[in-house]
């Protein structure tokens, strides 16, 4: 494994000192800025307007990319694709390039990974099968998007923190990558085009409101009292549905945020009854929220299933008949195991 330090894991404002630049040269960092987050250089010798021995001296010390590609997989369907790297010591990252759809072909959206594996065991999900490896760092985190830009040749319009992983179990790392995606010195995202979610760890919730840039919180739900939940995520359970809804609301006031996402995936016998909806509604009606309903995605090995489509509308409808917004997620990228809730372990070529 390389030896030098990757940059983006260093705060912007430690990378003078990092760098050891006296003072009458500091604005050689806002050079770098340019070079490595708008000419998307991958290494300090392409930076042509700093001096030689500086370039020599840093291309020792530090690195600007740690992931390489190693192949991607793309539906038929859709075009949704899975992109593959390869970290430094060998391991598997992935992320997801959702293309747009329906009325928005040309917008784009990444789903990014936070974890390779995940500690959270949710029973219906395939990256909860999948033993906890590791933190990704702020650097893989990032540089996620950098790659599917490049590779894709556009901005990509929406960050969702969604791939494998609890993004808030890795909250240090995470949130030194939001800084380098929505800062004007890095990356330049908007807050509404960058979601964070979380299966619900409650005290994290609040210090990402009081800590971290703004963003969008969506809040993976997917049941409607605590019995459910305890069975479908029993260690998100922990937080009782009333505790973790009043850090979503902390969160909400402490950041200004518009409507919060809570996303509920439609489990056939599970959570999905007439009973359920309408507890589900109540719970958040007159709320500034919206319920992100997602069919269930089928994952092998595991018994869950997919609702009826006229079970799926029932709901739907249950909801909004109660002044509750929804939005049917369609799903994509399901031939290849990339829809919500089927990222499994991310695999060498």
């Amino acid at each position: 494994m390389d030896n030098t330090l990757p940059l983006l894991n260093i705060p912007f404002g430690e990378w003078a000192f990092a760098l050891d630049l006296p003072e009458k040269e500091r604005y050689r960092v806002r050079q770098l800025h340019t070079w490595v987050f708008d000419r998307r250089v991958k290494s300090f010798s392409e930076m042509s307007d700093l001096p030689v021995d500086l370039r020599q001296k840093w291309d020792k010390n530090f690195r600007l990319r740690t992931l390489t590609l190693d192949h991607k997989d793309v539906s038929a369907q859709d075009g949704t694709a899975r992109l593959f790297f390869k970290a430094e010591d060998g391991k598997m990252v992935s992320c997801v390039y959702l293309p747009g759809r329906g009325g928005d072909e040309d917008r784009s959206s990444l789903c990014l990974s936070t974890q390779i594996g995940c500690a959270w065991e949710c029973t219906f999900c395939a990256s909860g099968r999948v033993k906890f490896d590791r933190n990704l760092s702020a650097s893989e985190i990032v540089e996620q998007v950098l790659q599917a830009e490049e590779l894709y040749g556009r901005h990509i319009d929406s960050l969702l923190f969604m791939g494998m992983g609890e993004p808030l179990a890795n909250y240090g790392n995470l949130v030194q990558a939001l800084h380098i995606l929505r800062s004007p010195l890095g990356l330049k995202y908007g807050a509404r085009h960058v979601t964070v979610s979380t299966s619900g760890l409650v005290s994290q919730i609040r210090a990402l409101a009081r800590e971290a840039p703004k963003v969008n919180l969506a809040v993976s739900l997917h049941a409607a009292d605590d019995s459910v939940r305890q069975r479908l995520m029993p260690k998100s359970a922990q937080w009782p549905i009333k505790e973790l809804l009043r850090s979503a609301w902390d969160f909400q006031k402490i950041t200004g945020t518009g409507r919060l996402t809570f996303e509920y995936i439609l489990i056939k016998g599970v959570n999905d009854s007439v009973r359920t909806a309408q507890r589900l509604a109540n719970t958040l009606r007159a709320k500034k929220a919206w319920v992100n309903l997602i069919a269930y995605n089928p994952v092998p090995g595991l018994k869950f299933e997919r609702p009826s489509d006229g079970t799926i509308q029932n709901f739907t409808n249950i909801l909004e008949e109660r002044g509750v917004f929804v939005r049917l997620r369609k799903p994509q990228g399901t031939d290849i195991a990339s829809g919500c809730g089927q990222l499994g372990p991310a695999r060498n070529k």
